[in-house]
Protein backbone atom coordinates (compact mmCIF):
# COMPACT_ATOMS: atom_id res chain seq x y z
CA UNK A 1 0.00 0.00 0.00
CA UNK A 2 1.44 3.32 -1.04
CA UNK A 3 2.02 6.06 1.53
CA UNK A 4 2.83 9.75 1.18
CA UNK A 5 6.56 10.35 1.44
CA UNK A 6 7.84 12.13 4.50
CA UNK A 7 9.26 15.42 3.27
CA UNK A 8 9.21 17.37 6.49
CA UNK A 9 5.88 19.00 5.63
CA UNK A 10 2.31 17.96 4.87
CA UNK A 11 1.91 15.57 1.93
CA UNK A 12 0.69 16.85 -1.38
CA UNK A 13 -2.98 16.47 -2.22
CA UNK A 14 -2.15 13.87 -4.87
CA UNK A 15 -0.08 11.82 -2.43
CA UNK A 16 -2.78 11.97 0.23
CA UNK A 17 -5.47 10.95 -2.26
CA UNK A 18 -3.37 8.04 -3.50
CA UNK A 19 -2.74 6.85 0.05
CA UNK A 20 -6.46 7.06 0.86
CA UNK A 21 -7.42 5.12 -2.27
CA UNK A 22 -4.92 2.39 -1.49
CA UNK A 23 -6.03 2.27 2.15
CA UNK A 24 -9.73 1.77 1.41
CA UNK A 25 -9.21 -0.79 -1.36
CA UNK A 26 -6.51 -2.89 0.34
CA UNK A 27 -7.60 -6.27 1.74
CA UNK A 28 -5.76 -5.54 5.03
CA UNK A 29 -4.92 -1.85 5.29
CA UNK A 30 -2.16 -0.65 7.56
CA UNK A 31 -3.52 2.14 9.76
CA UNK A 32 -0.19 3.66 10.80
CA UNK A 33 -0.64 6.80 8.72
CA UNK A 34 -4.32 7.24 9.48
CA UNK A 35 -3.79 9.28 12.64
CA UNK A 36 -1.44 11.66 10.83
CA UNK A 37 -3.65 12.17 7.77
CA UNK A 38 -7.24 11.87 9.02
CA UNK A 39 -8.88 14.30 11.40
CA UNK A 40 -10.43 12.72 14.50
CA UNK A 41 -11.92 15.54 16.60
CA UNK A 42 -13.92 13.13 18.72
CA UNK A 43 -15.53 9.72 18.81
CA UNK A 44 -13.79 6.83 17.05
CA UNK A 45 -10.11 7.19 16.30
CA UNK A 46 -8.70 7.77 12.84
CA UNK A 47 -7.95 4.10 12.23
CA UNK A 48 -11.52 3.13 13.15
CA UNK A 49 -12.93 5.83 10.87
CA UNK A 50 -10.79 4.54 8.04
CA UNK A 51 -12.03 1.00 8.61
CA UNK A 52 -15.69 2.14 8.56
CA UNK A 53 -15.11 3.91 5.25
CA UNK A 54 -13.24 0.93 3.82
CA UNK A 55 -16.06 -1.46 4.69
CA UNK A 56 -18.65 0.89 3.21
CA UNK A 57 -16.63 1.17 0.00
CA UNK A 58 -16.26 -2.61 -0.10
CA UNK A 59 -20.02 -3.13 0.22
CA UNK A 60 -20.61 -0.66 -2.59
CA UNK A 61 -18.17 -2.43 -4.89
CA UNK A 62 -19.79 -5.80 -4.14
CA UNK A 63 -23.21 -4.31 -4.92
CA UNK A 64 -21.92 -3.17 -8.31
CA UNK A 65 -20.49 -6.63 -9.03
CA UNK A 66 -23.82 -8.26 -8.13
CA UNK A 67 -25.70 -5.84 -10.35
CA UNK A 68 -23.41 -6.35 -13.34
CA UNK A 69 -23.29 -10.16 -13.08
CA UNK A 70 -26.74 -11.48 -12.15
CA UNK A 71 -26.32 -14.64 -14.24
CA UNK A 72 -22.99 -15.60 -12.69
CA UNK A 73 -24.47 -14.95 -9.24
CA UNK A 74 -27.41 -17.21 -10.06
CA UNK A 75 -25.05 -19.91 -11.30
CA UNK A 76 -22.76 -19.84 -8.24
CA UNK A 77 -25.16 -18.80 -5.52
CA UNK A 78 -24.91 -15.55 -3.50
CA UNK A 79 -22.23 -16.65 -1.02
CA UNK A 80 -19.85 -18.24 -3.52
CA UNK A 81 -20.31 -15.32 -5.90
CA UNK A 82 -19.39 -12.84 -3.14
CA UNK A 83 -16.30 -14.93 -2.35
CA UNK A 84 -15.14 -14.86 -5.98
CA UNK A 85 -15.97 -11.16 -6.34
CA UNK A 86 -14.16 -10.31 -3.09
CA UNK A 87 -11.07 -12.23 -4.18
CA UNK A 88 -11.10 -10.36 -7.48
CA UNK A 89 -11.43 -6.97 -5.77
CA UNK A 90 -8.52 -7.83 -3.47
CA UNK A 91 -6.30 -8.88 -6.36
CA UNK A 92 -7.32 -6.10 -8.76
CA UNK A 93 -8.57 -3.02 -6.89
CA UNK A 94 -10.48 -0.53 -9.05
CA UNK A 95 -8.32 2.04 -10.81
CA UNK A 96 -10.82 3.65 -13.18
CA UNK A 97 -12.81 6.81 -12.51
CA UNK A 98 -16.03 4.90 -13.33
CA UNK A 99 -17.52 1.78 -11.74
CA UNK A 100 -18.68 0.72 -15.20
CA UNK A 101 -15.18 -0.69 -15.67
CA UNK A 102 -14.98 -2.38 -12.28
CA UNK A 103 -15.23 -5.87 -13.79
CA UNK A 104 -13.25 -5.36 -16.99
CA UNK A 105 -10.48 -7.70 -15.75
CA UNK A 106 -12.70 -10.30 -14.07
CA UNK A 107 -12.67 -12.84 -16.92
CA UNK A 108 -8.89 -12.60 -17.23
CA UNK A 109 -8.53 -12.96 -13.45
CA UNK A 110 -10.66 -16.12 -13.40
CA UNK A 111 -8.75 -17.58 -16.36
CA UNK A 112 -5.38 -16.86 -14.74
CA UNK A 113 -6.38 -18.53 -11.47
CA UNK A 114 -8.39 -21.52 -12.70
CA UNK A 115 -6.94 -24.69 -11.12
CA UNK A 116 -6.82 -26.57 -14.45
CA UNK A 117 -5.10 -23.80 -16.42
CA UNK A 118 -2.07 -26.00 -17.13
CA UNK A 119 -4.14 -28.69 -18.85
CA UNK A 120 -4.73 -28.73 -22.62
CA UNK A 121 -7.86 -26.83 -23.63
CA UNK A 122 -9.79 -30.01 -24.40
CA UNK A 123 -9.24 -31.43 -20.92
CA UNK A 124 -10.30 -28.45 -18.85
CA UNK A 125 -13.40 -28.35 -16.67
CA UNK A 126 -16.52 -27.22 -18.51
CA UNK A 127 -17.87 -25.63 -15.34
CA UNK A 128 -14.97 -23.18 -15.23
CA UNK A 129 -15.26 -22.48 -18.97
CA UNK A 130 -18.94 -21.71 -18.37
CA UNK A 131 -18.13 -19.27 -15.57
CA UNK A 132 -15.60 -17.39 -17.68
CA UNK A 133 -17.78 -17.25 -20.79
CA UNK A 134 -20.73 -16.08 -18.71
CA UNK A 135 -18.59 -13.25 -17.32
CA UNK A 136 -17.39 -12.35 -20.81
CA UNK A 137 -20.94 -12.29 -22.13
CA UNK A 138 -22.26 -10.17 -19.26
CA UNK A 139 -19.44 -7.66 -19.79
CA UNK A 140 -20.14 -7.63 -23.52
CA UNK A 141 -23.86 -7.17 -22.92
CA UNK A 142 -23.18 -4.11 -20.75
CA UNK A 143 -20.69 -2.75 -23.28
CA UNK A 144 -23.18 -2.94 -26.14
CA UNK A 145 -26.00 -1.53 -24.00
CA UNK A 146 -23.96 1.48 -22.85
CA UNK A 147 -22.07 2.05 -26.09
CA UNK A 148 -22.98 3.82 -29.34
CA UNK A 149 -25.75 2.49 -31.54
CA UNK A 150 -27.51 3.20 -34.81
CA UNK A 151 -30.66 4.71 -33.33
CA UNK A 152 -31.63 7.92 -35.08
CA UNK A 153 -29.52 7.22 -38.15
CA UNK A 154 -31.20 7.17 -41.58
CA UNK A 155 -31.77 3.76 -43.19
CA UNK A 156 -28.73 2.35 -44.91
CA UNK A 157 -28.88 2.70 -48.71
CA UNK A 158 -29.72 -0.54 -50.49
CA UNK A 159 -26.70 -1.47 -52.63
CA UNK A 160 -27.65 -1.82 -56.27
CA UNK A 161 -24.74 -4.17 -56.79
CA UNK A 162 -22.30 -6.06 -54.63
CA UNK A 163 -19.11 -6.80 -56.56
CA UNK A 164 -16.84 -9.49 -55.28
CA UNK A 165 -14.31 -6.93 -54.09
CA UNK A 166 -16.78 -5.20 -51.75
CA UNK A 167 -15.76 -5.13 -48.09
CA UNK A 168 -17.82 -4.45 -44.98
CA UNK A 169 -17.43 -2.68 -41.65
CA UNK A 170 -19.28 -3.39 -38.41
CA UNK A 171 -21.94 -0.93 -37.34
CA UNK A 172 -21.56 0.62 -33.87
CA UNK A 173 -22.59 -1.84 -31.20
CA UNK A 174 -22.18 -5.04 -33.22
CA UNK A 175 -20.10 -7.79 -31.59
CA UNK A 176 -19.45 -11.44 -32.41
CA UNK A 177 -18.90 -13.88 -29.57
CA UNK A 178 -17.99 -17.56 -29.26
CA UNK A 179 -19.01 -19.37 -26.08
CA UNK A 180 -18.88 -22.91 -24.74
CA UNK A 181 -22.65 -22.93 -24.13
CA UNK A 182 -25.82 -20.93 -24.77
CA UNK A 183 -24.86 -18.36 -22.15
CA UNK A 184 -27.17 -15.77 -23.72
CA UNK A 185 -30.24 -17.90 -23.04
CA UNK A 186 -29.22 -18.48 -19.43
CA UNK A 187 -28.51 -14.78 -18.96
CA UNK A 188 -31.86 -13.80 -20.50
CA UNK A 189 -33.76 -16.25 -18.27
CA UNK A 190 -32.09 -14.90 -15.12
CA UNK A 191 -32.93 -11.33 -16.14
CA UNK A 192 -36.56 -12.42 -16.42
CA UNK A 193 -36.35 -13.60 -12.79
CA UNK A 194 -36.50 -17.26 -13.83
CA UNK A 195 -34.44 -20.02 -12.26
CA UNK A 196 -32.97 -21.87 -15.24
CA UNK A 197 -30.84 -24.97 -15.06
CA UNK A 198 -27.17 -24.44 -15.92
CA UNK A 199 -26.62 -24.69 -19.69
CA UNK A 200 -25.14 -27.85 -21.14
CA UNK A 201 -21.88 -27.88 -23.14
CA UNK A 202 -22.80 -26.62 -26.60
CA UNK A 203 -20.43 -24.41 -28.63
CA UNK A 204 -22.38 -21.29 -29.53
CA UNK A 205 -21.60 -18.62 -32.11
CA UNK A 206 -23.42 -15.44 -31.15
CA UNK A 207 -24.00 -12.02 -32.64
CA UNK A 208 -24.76 -9.26 -30.14
CA UNK A 209 -26.13 -5.90 -31.28
CA UNK A 210 -28.46 -3.12 -30.19
CA UNK A 211 -31.82 -2.32 -31.71
CA UNK A 212 -34.07 0.48 -30.44
CA UNK A 213 -31.93 0.76 -27.29
CA UNK A 214 -32.33 -2.94 -26.49
CA UNK A 215 -29.55 -5.51 -26.64
CA UNK A 216 -30.41 -8.39 -28.95
CA UNK A 217 -28.45 -11.63 -29.25
CA UNK A 218 -28.94 -14.08 -32.09
CA UNK A 219 -27.33 -17.37 -33.00
CA UNK A 220 -26.88 -17.56 -36.79
CA UNK A 221 -26.07 -20.77 -38.66
CA UNK A 222 -22.43 -21.83 -38.62
CA UNK A 223 -21.76 -20.90 -42.26
CA UNK A 224 -23.38 -17.47 -41.90
CA UNK A 225 -21.36 -16.78 -38.74
CA UNK A 226 -18.16 -17.79 -40.52
CA UNK A 227 -19.02 -15.44 -43.40
CA UNK A 228 -19.77 -12.60 -41.00
CA UNK A 229 -16.52 -13.00 -39.05
CA UNK A 230 -14.55 -13.13 -42.31
CA UNK A 231 -16.18 -9.92 -43.52
CA UNK A 232 -15.49 -8.25 -40.17
CA UNK A 233 -11.82 -9.14 -40.54
CA UNK A 234 -11.69 -7.04 -43.71
CA UNK A 235 -11.78 -9.87 -46.26
CA UNK A 236 -13.59 -8.99 -49.54
CA UNK A 237 -16.94 -10.64 -50.17
CA UNK A 238 -15.82 -13.32 -52.65
CA UNK A 239 -12.85 -14.35 -50.50
CA UNK A 240 -15.03 -14.36 -47.37
CA UNK A 241 -17.60 -16.58 -49.08
CA UNK A 242 -14.90 -19.03 -50.14
CA UNK A 243 -13.43 -19.08 -46.63
CA UNK A 244 -16.84 -19.74 -45.08
CA UNK A 245 -17.92 -22.31 -47.64
CA UNK A 246 -20.91 -20.22 -48.74
CA UNK A 247 -22.07 -19.90 -52.33
CA UNK A 248 -21.84 -16.54 -54.09
CA UNK A 249 -25.60 -16.02 -54.23
CA UNK A 250 -26.10 -16.93 -50.56
CA UNK A 251 -23.20 -14.69 -49.52
CA UNK A 252 -24.75 -11.70 -51.28
CA UNK A 253 -28.16 -12.40 -49.75
CA UNK A 254 -26.58 -12.56 -46.28
CA UNK A 255 -24.70 -9.32 -46.82
CA UNK A 256 -27.77 -7.48 -48.11
CA UNK A 257 -29.80 -8.65 -45.12
CA UNK A 258 -27.07 -7.60 -42.67
CA UNK A 259 -26.90 -4.17 -44.29
CA UNK A 260 -30.68 -3.83 -43.97
CA UNK A 261 -30.46 -4.90 -40.31
CA UNK A 262 -27.72 -2.29 -39.79
CA UNK A 263 -25.18 -4.85 -38.75
CA UNK A 264 -22.77 -3.85 -41.49
CA UNK A 265 -22.05 -1.04 -43.89
CA UNK A 266 -20.73 -1.88 -47.35
CA UNK A 267 -17.58 -0.34 -48.70
CA UNK A 268 -17.58 -0.48 -52.48
CA UNK A 269 -14.17 -0.57 -54.16
CA UNK A 270 -13.02 2.71 -55.56
CA UNK A 271 -13.17 2.92 -59.30
CA UNK A 272 -9.80 3.62 -60.86
CA UNK A 273 -10.22 6.39 -63.43
CA UNK A 274 -9.39 5.32 -66.91
CA UNK A 275 -6.18 6.67 -68.39
CA UNK A 276 -6.82 9.59 -70.76
CA UNK A 277 -6.78 8.64 -74.41
CA UNK A 278 -4.33 10.83 -76.32
CA UNK A 279 -5.96 12.82 -79.09
CA UNK A 280 -4.58 12.39 -82.60
CA UNK A 281 -2.02 14.97 -83.46
CA UNK A 282 -3.27 17.53 -85.85
CA UNK A 283 -1.06 19.26 -88.32
CA UNK A 284 -1.28 23.02 -88.17
CA UNK A 285 -1.25 24.51 -91.68
CA UNK A 286 1.60 26.86 -92.29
Amino acid sequence: MGEPRATGGPPSLRAAQQWFQDAITAPSPRPERAAALLAAPGGPGAARRLEIYRRGCRRRLLEVMRHRHPALRALLGPDLFDAFAGEYLDARPPRSYTLARLDDRLAAHLAAHRPDRHRPAGRREFWIDLMIDLVRYECLFAEVYDGPGTEGEPPAPWPAELPGAVTAAAAPGLRVFRACAAVHEYHSAVRRSARPDPPEPEPSNLVVFRRDYRVVTVRPPTEAFALLTALLSGVPLDAAAERAGVGDGAARRHLRRWIAQRWLTARLPERVPAAPVPLPRQEVPR
